[in-house]
């Protein structure tokens, strides 16, 4: 079959549902087969929120942004995808031991990320809804970096309405942000991406709680438009907690720890104008998935995030050390 090119422009920002981004990442599309295509993205050299921490990789909440744009606007270009759905994120897994090799030091940044998706994952409708697996596989130019996959919901307006109980998003207020923990503490360099505030760490039992803090003012994090928290700030703050749970648990310096897998699913909505607590358990064996012999220091921890007394969301996440970190005020943003 004929291959077919595109070329993204960043016209389309709404279409790929990139919640308030200053940029698209993807540089082109082009269609392999039925339900195959090949995306490109390049990294940032220096962004707000995603070259705003410690370890000097490549942030895999990047990698994964990078999916959820290739693989909606694949979706939309070659299987049909309404491009006035929204998108509603079920769940989402990935796999990245690249992300401690060489080939992801920043001084071989920025470079261009290659994204093979496969929608094939039996994508199937009813009245005003479309459920597709998205399947990637990552590689930079010196080599892999795993792979990720997302289950999502492409929503009619309509039935995005009648989910939602017709919310007007400007009436839906947030928590007033908490007083940030430090941001050293969730490895980060800026108080303004901290989305966690009184972190209690008991190392003893190898848990760790906090509340989710809501910086609404973060273009990078909220868009005007949600009307409850997105799935990928829940992500974050499991990744922040994490990050300071193991210093305290197993003295992996924040700086020196970046995530390199996770596991979630997304139960319901969670609303901003309702506290969320955000819960840690460190598990004794960290089941590496195939990535214990590149990786020898996974760490692994349950994650569940509670509102109104009901869990929300709840994941699995892997971190590793990273043996050099880049120079924090190398990586700010002026």
């Amino acid at each position: 079959m004929a291959s077919v090119d595109h070329r993204v422009d960043t016209g389309d920002l709404p279409v790929l549902d990139s919640w308030a981004l200053p940029e698209i990442f993807l540089t082109g599309v082009r269609k392999t087969d039925e339900q195959e295509y090949l995306a490109t993205a390049r990294t940032p050299k220096a962004h707000a929120y995603f070259t705003d921490h410690r370890t000097g990789t490549i942030d895999p909440l990047f990698l994964l942004e990078c999916c959820r744009q290739a693989g909606p606007y694949g979706g939309r270009e070659f299987i049909g995808i309404d491009p006035d759905s929204k998108f509603l994120l079920h769940s989402c897994s990935f796999r990245l031991p690249g992300l401690a090799s060489p080939a992801a030091a920043p001084g071989e940044l920025p470079a261009e990320i290659a994204l093979a998706v496969d929608a094939g994952g039996r994508p199937h409708s009813r009245a005003g809804a479309r459920k597709v697996s998205y399947a990637f596989g990552l590689t930079l130019p010196g080599g892999r970096l795993g792979t990720a996959r997302i289950d999502v919901r492409h929503v009619s307006n309509e039935l995005y309405d009648t989910l939602r109980g017709r919310r007007d998003p400007a009436a839906a207020r947030p928590v007033a942000p908490a007083v940030p923990v430090e941001p050293h503490l969730v490895g980060r360099t800026r108080a303004s991406n901290v989305v966690l505030a009184d972190v209690v760490v008991d190392a003893g039992r190898g848990e760790a709680r906090a509340a989710l803090r809501l910086p609404s003012d973060n273009s990078s994090l909220f868009d005007r438009s949600y009307d409850h928290v997105p799935a990928m700030v829940l992500i974050e703050a499991a990744r922040q907690l994490c990050l300071a749970a193991s210093a305290r648990i197993s003295g992996a310096a924040a700086k020196r720890t970046t995530l390199v897998a996770a596991d979630f699913s997304f139960h319901r909505f969670v609303e901003l104008d309702a506290p969320v607590a955000v819960r840690l358990t460190a598990e004794t064996r960290a089941d590496g998935h195939g990535m214990t012999a590149a990786l020898p220091e996974l760490r692994s921890f349950r994650v569940e995030f509670e509102q109104g007394g009901e869990v929300a969301a709840a994941g699995r996440t892997w971190t590793t050390s990273v043996r050099t970190a880049a120079p924090a005020a190398g990586r700010e943003m002026p």
